[in-house]
């Protein structure tokens, strides 16, 4: 699905607040997805990449950490 940290994403039945990517991994070829959201990003889970649609962002976007950043340009070349 080629998700990047920062993107804000949905579950693809549309029954899910708009979450944003924090963190991208795979395991046994399957990627998955790990997303934050609420007001103070308290809430998270994880989440196989099937699941999920990217959504258009509203506002301002958020600032992704520096882990988070490094995270995924660690990891991207796996992606791939």
């Amino acid at each position: 699905m080629a998700f990047r940290v920062g993107d804000v994403v949905q579950l693809k039945s549309g029954s899910s607040p708009d979450m944003r990517v924090e963190k991208i991994a795979i395991s046994n070829g399957n990627e998955w997805v790990t997303c934050v959201w609420g007001v103070r990003d308290e809430c998270h889970n994880y989440f196989a990449a099937e699941m999920l649609q990217r959504v258009e962002a509203k506002g301002k976007p958020r600032r992704t950490s520096y882990v988070a950043r490094l995270w995924d340009s660690l990891t991207s070349s796996v992606r791939r």
